[in-house]
């Protein structure tokens, strides 16, 4: 198994979760190691050599050479005055080196020793063996490829892990506008079952009851009539704004109900009555019964103007007194009634009509014909 095989060993661990990523580092750095050890023996074996005692003899001078035998036998190599060795002898006596055969002293080592042909230069490392132990193809660009185990997660994962979470966080943000959209614009202008006041008041739109034909009746202009409100029939004929024949059309219709606005301004003297029939048919019935009664008094049919085309509008003028136009229609089972009063007139009626109309269109409008 070479070095690349036991890197891929390791890296299978550490994903199985059989080391840790501390052991991983230790095991790869170990691995590295032995591979550029083994380059270097690829490159040649190197034969060790190993000092020998000298030869018992006389020497001639205060140094003498002595030739290493290399270990595993051999020949001895043959002098060269250019690969010697030189041992210093021992002080006791300057003048000869004295050898002590099988004695107790140790076989000193000194080491390899010059080969007969001097020492061989050691070869180039190989590419991978730099400083670093970083292969010269390796750029601070596209190392990524040589990376392994946890360091592959690193920086690629720290990269991913910001997109990430950009991302989410501008997610979040656009939900949060549209919701904030939503529920101040969208919700409250929609139309919703719910609308909150300023008091904080909620009230339900959808189930809200419908306002009531007093409600609806606009009030008249000028100063309030002290009648306004729910009516009865008497009480309106007492206060002068029916008459005794109009009354008895009421009964007959079954109204039960009357809804009344008055009031004064300078000359002029405005009301309007809401009746509410038993039906659709008694209302179209009292309509007519009241417009026959009002001609009873001297009333005709008048200019109808922007009033409803199936109203019927009728004036009563009388010449530096008092003038009279009233307007009468049904609508669904409600007979609406509008009338103004001019008194003391002129001359003219212009300014009756004008007033007039300018009251009935604005009643006409909360009660349209069905």
């Amino acid at each position: 198994m070479n070095w690349q095989d036991e890197l891929r060993k390791l890296d299978d661990e550490l994903a199985s979760g059989r080391i840790s990523a501390d052991d991983y580092r230790v095991r790869r750095d170990q691995v590295l190691s032995s591979s550029n050890t083994s380059g270097q023996q690829a490159s040649g074996q190197q034969p060790r050599w190993q000092a020998q005692p000298p030869a018992a003899g006389p020497s001639t001078g205060s140094q003498a050479t002595q030739y290493i035998t290399p270990v595993g036998g051999g020949e001895p190599p043959k002098p060269n005055p250019d690969a010697t060795q030189v041992v210093t002898p021992r002080p006791a006596d300057a003048d000869r080196t004295q050898v002590v055969p099988g004695g107790g002293m140790p076989t000193p080592n000194y080491g390899p020793p010059s080969p007969a042909h001097g020492f061989q230069q050691p070869g180039p490392p190989p590419p991978w063996q730099a400083s670093d132990q970083t292969p010269p193809w390796v750029t601070p660009s596209n190392d990524s490829w040589m990376r392994s185990g946890p360091e592959v997660f690193d920086e690629s994962s720290s990269g991913k892990g910001k997109k990430i979470f950009a991302i989410i966080g501008a997610i979040l943000v656009v939900a949060l506008i549209g919701g904030s959209i939503w529920w101040f614009g969208l919700r409250g202008g929609s139309g919703g079952t719910e609308n909150t006041t300023a008091g904080g008041t909620t009230t339900t739109s959808s189930s809200a009851k419908p306002k009531t034909a007093l409600e609806l009746l606009p009030a008249a202009p000028g100063t309030a009539d002290p009648n306004n409100g729910d009516a009865t029939a008497d009480k309106l004929v007492t206060a002068g704004f029916l008459t005794a024949e109009e009354a008895e059309a009421l009964t007959a219709a079954g109204v039960q109900k009357i809804a009344f606005k008055g009031g004064k301004e300078e000359a002029f003297v405005y009301h309007a009555e809401v009746f509410e029939a038993d039906s659709a048919e008694k209302a179209t019935k009292l309509a007519a019964d009241l417009a026959d009664a009002a001609g009873k008094t001297g009333m005709v049919e008048g200019a109808r103007g922007l009033l409803p085309a199936k109203s019927k509008v009728l004036q009563l003028i009388k010449q530096k007194q008092n003038g009279t136009y009233q307007m009468v229609y049904a609508s669904g089972k409600q007979v609406v009634r509008a009338t103004t009063v001019q008194e003391p007139i002129g001359d003219s009626d212009a300014d009756l009509i004008k007033k007039f109309q300018d009251y009935g269109f604005a009643v006409s409008k909360k009660f349209p014909i069905a």
